[in-house]
């Protein structure tokens, strides 16, 4: 059984629609985070293309598991994502157009109590973090897409500095950059993330399973809240944040991180590709 302790789901802009999405059910519990549009071409969803695509796996997702179904993870998401591919690439016939390099996609964290264990299933920078009964602290995220992202604001930085400009203002002149970045999901020399044509990052995904023989307590978060210890090192690791949601209240949390954003809303000192992420959290305790 999952416990809820607290949870938090902010846009990071009000007058856009959230990409970040969190749930959790009697078994269950995941944080979603959506890829932002980069070309301008939304197919589906005029708005974001993204939150359509993260708001159908993720309510879908929730009906499954709350069914029972007993399948693997990557099994049902599979069987989610067929639907939707065909309504996508059905209305790019219609309109016309080819794919666009930045079609949906979205990174996934999930614990599930499963056959009496405790399973994790994760893909693109969602972070999972468990505190195992042997004392031990499991987290996970893929480290890739970071690692190329961090690429694109060392340019941004640089162009900072050389054109006299904000951080911010550079990202317009390095989105080919981010564009060739997000050309690389699901491929070997890239990340693995949950897009309409998933069938090689499932088999890519980050799977582990744990013994749930005494109560875990686990977390999920999106890259948006993990500026916290990553960006503006309010914390020093994962670890430490993951602390601070068990002895604090995520609001606080939120709150700090909001300040902080909008103290540097170029972004020279901290550097980010938006003032303020959409932001998503959710932690508790799985019970045997």
């Amino acid at each position: 059984m999952f416990e809820i302790k607290q949870h938090i789901c902010y846009p990071g802009n009000p007058q856009k629609p959230n990409e970040d999405f969190v749930a959790f059910g009697k078994d269950y519990c995941f944080a979603m985070d959506g890829a932002s549009c980069l070309s301008g071409v939304n197919v589906v969803d005029q708005d974001s293309d993204a939150a359509w695509m993260v708001k159908n796996v993720a309510s879908a997702l929730c009906k499954v598991l709350d069914d029972g179904d007993n399948r693997p993870t990557g099994q049902i998401l599979e069987e989610i994502l067929r639907p939707l591919h065909q309504q996508y690439f059905a209305a790019l016939q219609e309109k016309g157009i080819p794919e666009p390099d930045d079609s949906p996609s979205a990174g996934l964290a999930l614990f599930r109590k499963r056959n009496g264990r405790l399973e994790f299933f994760g893909l693109g920078d969602c972070v999972g973090v468990a505190a195992l009964p042997d004392g031990k602290e499991f987290y996970s995220l893929d480290t890739s897409l970071p690692n190329l992202d961090g690429s694109v604001l060392d340019a941004m930085v640089q162009l900072h500095q050389k054109k006299n400009i904000p951080v911010l203002q550079t990202k317009l002149l390095c989105n080919d950059m981010l564009l060739a970045n997000r050309k690389k999901r699901n491929r070997p020399d890239g990340y693995w993330v949950l897009d309409l044509s998933s069938e090689n990052a499932i088999a890519n995904a980050r799977e582990r399973v744990f013994p749930l023989t005494e109560p875990v307590t686990v977390a999920a978060f999106s890259d948006g809240f993990s500026e916290l210890a990553d960006v503006f090192r309010f914390y020093k690791d994962y670890s430490a944040l993951f602390a601070a949601m068990q002895t604090g209240d995520l609001e606080s949390l939120c709150q700090r991180l909001c300040y902080a954003q909008d103290e540097d809303p170029d972004c020279n000192h901290y550097p980010r590709f938006k003032l303020r992420d959409d932001t998503c959290a959710i932690w508790g305790i799985f019970t045997p």
